[in-house]
């Protein structure tokens, strides 16, 4: 995977690449990959995001899983072009996917309803130093503009946590437990965002800390839903 520099280098030689299939392209997404979109379409369970059988509160995936967000949604499935699209945009410095396609595609499954604000996922000043960027952040500050409301960086990452691609789902829930904080206090109902959500352990933890600074309730939304 390209570093942020690499790809403004090569945005000067190519102005425009393709971020689902790095082809020359006129906008951020060439016809192909805009037309393979994976698209998340209903039925959807409503507490998890993922397809069901049919419009339910809990499928049989996320029943008895303790998530304490009160929903999720995602336009994407994190696989083909919408796999490439978080990888672009949280590797490989295409910052505007953010704008172009992120915030567009994640304000059109919120649910109806007022939210209060909104706020990242936050990365752990490490990773954040290595990285330059937090592309929860990007996403959640293009959305809460896009929606008009206000965005908010209170959520900290006190404590550095083991990539959760290697663990279980017991595993991922045990890792990020105690790994987020919260500066102030929160009020209203906050929208939570990530770029993916997998088993919702890093979602949920994020929400009880937050309900515990002292918001009315969380809903959660992120760019793809991986199974």
């Amino acid at each position: 995977m390209g570093s942020p520099y690499l790809a403004a280098l090569l945005d000067l030689i190519y102005p425009q690449r393709c971020a689902g299939c790095r082809s020359r392209a006129s906008d951020v997404l060439c016809r192909r990959c805009a037309e393979g979109l994976p698209l998340i379409e209903p039925p959807i369970c409503s507490r998890c995001g993922l397809p069901a059988p049919a419009d339910t509160p809990a499928c049989s995936g996320c029943r008895g899983v303790e998530l304490h967000f009160e929903g999720f949604r995602a336009p994407l499935r994190y696989e083909g072009v919408g796999r490439e699209i978080v990888r672009a945009l949280k590797y490989e410095g295409y910052t505007r996917l953010a704008e172009s396609i992120g915030a567009p595609l994640m304000a059109s499954v919120l649910p109806a309803g007022r939210f209060d604000l909104v706020v990242p996922v936050p990365l752990h000043p490490s990773r954040l130093r290595r990285r330059g960027y937090n592309q929860a952040a990007l996403l959640a500050r293009t959305l809460a503009g896009r929606i008009g409301v206000p965005f908010s960086d209170k959520l900290k990452a006190v404590r550095r946590t083991r990539d959760q691609v290697e663990l279980t789902a017991a595993g991922r829930r045990e890792n990020v437990r105690g790994a987020f904080g919260v500066r102030g206090r929160v009020g209203g109902r906050v929208l939570l965002v990530d770029d993916v959500l997998t088993t919702g352990a890093t979602m949920s933890e994020c929400t009880r800390v937050l309900l515990e600074a002292g918001a009315s309730a969380v809903y959660a939304v992120g760019l793809c839903r991986a199974r």
